[in-house]
């Protein structure tokens, strides 16, 4: 049970409080205070002395540097649910504090604790000291719950998370969970970087990594002095023979067996509770590209965008492909689902294996377009297939989103070209983003006269996939294309004052 407006953080701690009040002397019961409700934030060390290798030579020599100091939540978890009512309203973010026994208190908490979808807005500060203890760096951070590699606190801690990976995703986000397992942790700097940690730069000799909570949220969580503040000694050392760029001990990826094909009947009209509402957000990411081809070098003109398709609705999308008579193609059936269970499928188009790409695509995702200012046609991208899978996390506070999917990113999704059969799926809440850069994908606007064009994205183009409504398949972005042969402009007017082109 969610209770839905704010009944004090310290309400559900007050018949403690006053339990314990009533038992102690007259003098100090007066005195006594209700504990507030609601997880215990506390910052872990891994290990209080790390050395660290230094990286390059002279001004370019950097150290990568990850203090190894975790955000732990015990007691219960520390959630955060971040949302906006519309791309016109900005985004709002609320405490879920979990009371136990399914009973739930939000809390909403003030515009200066978020920013946009990037994380707890300025909740850390990340201090290195030299040997004569001045300061050779200093920032104030975002903490993202979701980021990294969470790490489990003891082996008290439950086995897994519920929580999704990562905060911000596409900037037309409208939904996410902000969120800690109870008693798991989450390394705020380490943050699963390729190198691991912030890049500085710091000379060999000593020095002090201090990690302290924001006094704010100090404040707004209860966060004990001593809990919100860490120190690490770190010996900044000459990198190990071999090892002078960077040692990757990562084990080969093995891939993973596909999921047992579910026996179930051929629907026509399958009921829209079992079906996905597929949906395009806004494009982004448009910019101008030049390149030059052939012996004459002539310059070629494209109009670069990324576009995400994203499933709302009752029930994941899932398409599957499977072999036919020994065809290079599959024919591709969409299962459908009832409260995670499969109650039919129908047969929705056909999936041919790309060799650049290295896996099965879907022909009957999505559809790029660029139109006038007139809404008509001028150019059509080449893109036409995909492997569907969750990329981006769009809304996961709807009714039936998946906070964290079975697989996230296109790594082993979308089957081998040696495949009988293949499975391309995306949750609820989640969207599939493409960037389209390559020559005959992106807009070539090489002759294309300056003017106001529209970049037109398209979901389930060929109405094949059955959706619980067909009325929001297709999104619009307006663009101004202005500028000269060899250096064209692109001008992209904010949508609601959402701006991903010139961000701030």
């Amino acid at each position: 049970m969610r209770v839905s407006k704010w009944t004090s953080r310290w309400a559900a701690a007050a018949t403690v409080g006053l339990t314990v009040a009533a038992t102690l002397p007259a003098g100090l019961a007066a005195a006594a205070k209700p504990v507030p409700a609601g997880p215990t934030i506390k910052l872990i060390v891994a290990q209080k002395k790390i050395n660290v290798p230094l990286f390059g030579k002279g001004k370019n020599a950097r150290v990568f540097l990850d203090p190894g100091v975790y955000i732990a939540a015990l007691g219960s978890p520390l959630q955060f649910d971040v949302q906006r009512a519309s791309y016109a309203k900005p985004v709002r973010i609320s405490e879920v504090i979990h009371l136990g026994k399914g009973v739930e208190e939000v809390r909403p908490l003030p515009a200066w604790t978020i920013r946009r979808f990037n994380g707890l807005n300025r909740f850390i500060r990340y201090t290195i000291k030299n040997s004569q203890g001045k300061i050779v760096s200093s920032k104030i951070m975002p903490f993202c719950p979701n980021a990294g590699n969470p790490q489990r606190t003891g082996p008290d801690g439950p086995a897994n998370s519920p929580f999704p990976f990562g905060c911000a995703s596409d900037p037309f986000q409208l939904g996410m969970v902000f969120g800690l397992q109870k008693g798991w942790a989450t390394d705020p700097i380490g943050g699963g970087f390729f190198f691991g940690g912030q890049s500085l730069k710091l000379k060999l000799g000593r020095y002090k990594a201090t990690i302290d909570i924001i006094s704010g949220w100090r404040r707004l969580l209860h966060i004990s002095p001593t809990a919100a503040t860490a120190t690490v000694d770190v010996h900044v050392v000459k990198p190990k023979p071999g090892c002078e760029i960077f040692c990757d001990n990562r084990r080969p990826h093995r891939q993973k067996a596909l999921p047992k094909l579910p026996a179930t009947r051929t629907l026509k009209t399958p009921s829209k509770a079992d079906l996905p509402d597929l949906s395009p957000l806004p494009s982004y990411g448009i910019r101008i590209s030049n390149r030059t081809l052939g012996k004459n070098k002539k310059i070629n003109t494209q109009l670069d965008f990324s576009a995400t398709v994203w499933v709302g609705g009752n029930a994941r999308l899932d398409v599957e492909g499977f072999r036919h008579n020994g065809s290079p193609w599959m024919h591709a059936f969409q299962y459908f689902f009832h409260n995670g269970h499969v109650v039919g499928r129908a047969r929705v188009g056909t999936m041919g294996f790309d060799v650049a790409h290295n896996h099965w695509h879907f022909e009957q995702f999505a559809q790029y377009r660029l139109l006038n200012a007139s809404k008509a046609r001028v150019l059509r991208s080449a893109k036409v297939g995909f492997c569907i899978a969750p990329t981006d996390a769009v809304n996961l506070l709807l009714p039936h989103a998946t906070w964290v999917p079975s697989e996230t990113g296109l790594f082993g999704a979308c089957g081998s070209q040696s495949a009988l059969w293949t499975r391309e799926e995306m949750p609820v809440g989640w969207g599939d983003t493409y960037s389209q850069f390559i020559p005959g994908q992106a807009f070539d606007i090489t002759k294309l006269p300056n003017g106001t064009y529209y970049v037109e994205i398209i979901a389930n183009p060929e109405k094949l996939l059955f959706e619980t409504n067909m009325r929001n398949d297709i999104s619009l972005r307006k663009v101004i294309i202005g500028g000269t042969p060899g250096h064209r402009t692109v001008r992209v007017p904010a949508v609601h004052g959402i701006d991903p082109e010139h961000p701030r």
